[in-house]
């Protein structure tokens, strides 16, 4: 036991360290606007798809429109919504001429509706990149300027931002924190630079990306049927040979995820299962490795001494620090720290929950749509 727990502790620190380190450390601040004029600017368009986002989308529009950066097309879609989400648009667009509205009211088959909705966009956008953000993120003037300085010098294909999560409840900022924490280790960010072909990156949020690049490899026509788009968009960068990148913003985006942590819960719904290929032998094995490194290493040492459980007591310890270190890092609460396994145990019930809706109903719905089990699968980029 004494070497078991002292394995498992160095296994552990080496898997989460660095791309927790990572995470935190680098975070993009907002650029001068010294020549926010110049004629040099790369033209960009901004590509909102909206679906039931009348609470937020005016101010979404608004934050985009008050960008400093000089050369600007907003395409904003109504995805058949049933709101009052169109009306807001439109409204937004007949005051500013550079947002541009389109409707869709028909989904073709074979598309979900949000990746069709932003492969509508992005045919008829005409900047030199594309932003592909959600309809729920607030912009800083700064955000576009900055995103587009650091992207040209070193040299991009495709920048990816990370929001500053407004916070909510206590348990929900718990969950929020875990799973920036789980997603910084889960895709090793620290290695996205490398060739390393598994570590990729992509954030509904604010995916950044050279519009010739994305054309070359056919946009979203190869993720059509995959529910996390997003990171499937990082994916095909990736194995283009685009280099990319994944840096914090919370100085420059915001967005208030979900409203309560059991909508945190259900949010995940549709992307949990989704973000193992809906197959039960990965959920299985995720469980036994949560299992093995979250829980385990809380039981020895309450039952042996320390001299033996001395590793296992240092994991847990790891573990808790890293998580606030995660935590505080991008605006959490110090007081988040000893929750870890709460958090941890909440986020696994959210994945299970996931799994067992999707098998159960034979699918997902999303955006007031079904998409079957069957034809999910077959849509799967791998």
């Amino acid at each position: 036991m004494f070497w078991f727990g002292w394995i498992l502790f160095a296994a552990i620190a080496f898997w989460i360290v660095p791309p927790v380190l990572w995470f935190v450390c680098r975070q993009l601040r907002p650029v001068p606007a010294s020549d926010a004029d110049g004629s040099d600017w790369p033209s960009v368009s901004v590509i909102v798809p909206a679906r039931n986002e009348a609470a937020v989308i005016e101010q979404s529009l608004h934050s985009l429109l008050k960008s400093d950066y000089p050369n600007v097309q907003l395409l904003a879609v109504n995805d058949r919504s049933t709101d009052d989400t169109g009306a807001i648009m439109d409204r937004v667009a007949a005051d500013d001429s550079r947002c541009h509205v389109t409707h869709i009211e028909v989904l073709p088959g074979g598309w979900l509706g949000k990746n069709h909705a932003m492969h509508v966009a992005a045919s008829m956008a005409t900047g030199e990149y594309l932003l592909f953000t959600d309809g729920d993120v607030i912009h800083d003037p700064a955000a576009l300027r900055s995103a587009m300085t650091y992207l040209q010098r070193m040299q991009l294909r495709h920048l990816c931002l990370l929001p500053r999560m407004i916070p909510g409840g206590f348990f929900e900022n718990c969950i929020v924190a875990f799973f920036g924490f789980a997603f910084a280790i889960g895709q090793q960010v620290h290695l996205i630079r490398t060739r390393w072909p598994f570590a990729y990156v992509g954030v509904g949020a604010f995916n950044l990306i050279d519009a010739e690049f994305y054309r070359s490899f056919g946009g979203h026509t190869a993720i059509a049927m995959d529910v996390i788009d997003d990171v499937k968009l990082g994916k095909m960068v990736k194995q283009h040979g685009g280099d990319q990148d994944f840096i914090g913003a919370p100085e420059l985006l915001s967005i208030r995820w979900y409203d309560s942590l059991w909508g945190v819960i259900t949010g995940l719904e549709k992307n949990g299962f989704a973000a193992l290929n809906y197959s039960l032998t990965s959920v299985v094995l995720c469980t036994v490795v949560f299992a093995v490194t979250m829980t385990l290493p809380y039981f020895p040492p309450l039952f042996l001494p320390l001299s033996e459980a001395g590793g296992f007591l240092a994991t847990v310890l790891l573990w808790h620090v890293m998580y606030g270190v995660a935590a505080v890092g991008f605006g959490g609460s110090i007081f988040l720290v000893p929750f870890f396994p709460v958090a941890s145990w909440l986020m696994s019930f959210a994945f299970w929950r996931s799994g067992w809706v999707t098998l159960r109903q034979g699918g997902v719905r999303w955006r007031n749509s079904f998409y079957s089990l069957d034809e999910l699968r077959q849509g799967l980029y791998r």
